[in-house]
């Protein structure tokens, strides 16, 4: 597995909710890695969350 793929699947494992303790034995990534994976994650899902820009008064006809 190259290091570009073992990144790309560590982090979907993290958007699944893979714990620290199983990304380390899965990746031999240190605490630092995975907390930095992590807040990647987060800004990833915030900004999604800020480009769907919802319409909260609903659909307008």
């Amino acid at each position: 597995m190259t290091r570009a793929s073992q990144q790309a699947k560590a982090l979907q494992d993290i958007r699944q909710h893979a714990s620290d303790e199983e990304l380390k034995r899965r990746y031999g990534y240190s605490q630092a890695v995975i907390q930095a994976m992590r807040e990647t994650v987060s800004r990833e899902l915030h900004q999604q969350n800020d480009n769907l820009n919802i319409d909260e008064e609903g659909p307008e006809f």
